[in-house]
Formats: structure tokens, sequence, C-alpha cells
């Protein structure tokens, strides 16, 4: 069994200190092929989620993604982010005192994918 990402513990962290203070949760998103989000509004590959509680429904910390519902125009739509795609997280009155990741964070495929491709040791006998 694989240890769960500790980007989703950071993610949920600045969420639950941005709604304790009264601070509006931002995520910043690398959208590819495993987000479900509204394609219209991606830019540049990137899309930028307001997810405090009043712009979302139904918001979940799930064990590999954030799933939640928001309004883009006048239409309802089911966002799924897996948290490798989520490449910031920051409250957007004070973009600092938020986190931002890099391209190898702390993801349990990536440590599988990491454990396949490396090789044992081979050892030789030195006379």
């Amino acid at each position: 069994m694989s240890r769960p990402s500790i980007k989703s513990y950071l993610i949920q962290a600045i969420w639950n200190w941005c709604t304790d203070v009264g601070l509006t949760p931002y995520i910043l998103v690398a959208v590819d092929d495993r987000c479900t989000v509204p394609m219209e509004f991606v830019e540049d590959g990137q899309i930028v989620f307001d997810i405090s509680t009043e712009a979302t429904h139904n918001l979940h910390f799930e064990e590999d993604a954030v799933i939640f519902e928001a309004r883009f125009g006048d239409q309802a739509q089911r966002c799924y982010v897996p948290y490798r795609n989520i490449i910031g997280t920051f409250p957007q009155e004070e973009p600092t005192k938020g986190m931002m990741f890099g391209p190898n964070s702390d993801e349990p495929e990536d440590e599988v994918e990491e454990k396949k491709t490396s090789s044992k040791p081979v050892f030789s006998r030195v006379k």
C-alpha cells in the first residue's frame, strides 16, 4: 500500500487556514486529460479556481483529488482536479502566503514509477 501524498495534506491545510482567517483559497492547476475542468477557461494549459465555500458546492478533499461543483457563467459544472495537477495554492488576498509545488512533488504514483525504473546495485569482487 502506498502512502498518501503530502501535497493533499498541505493543500487542505492552506484551505483550512484561509477559511479560518476569512481569506479566499485559490488553487492553480496544470490542466491535462486527468482533469475535468471547463476547458473554455483554460489559458496556457492552466486554470485558477476559487475553492472557497462561497464559490463551490460539495467540495471534497479525496485521497487523490479535489472534487467540487462550481458555476461558470450560467452553467454549473463538476470539477475533478488530481493533486498531482495542482501546482499552487494560495489566498487571493495574500498570494505570497501560499505554496507552489515543483514538478517532482511527493506523489505516490511518482514513487511507484521511480521504483520500477531504478536498477538493483551490481556488486563485483575487487582483487
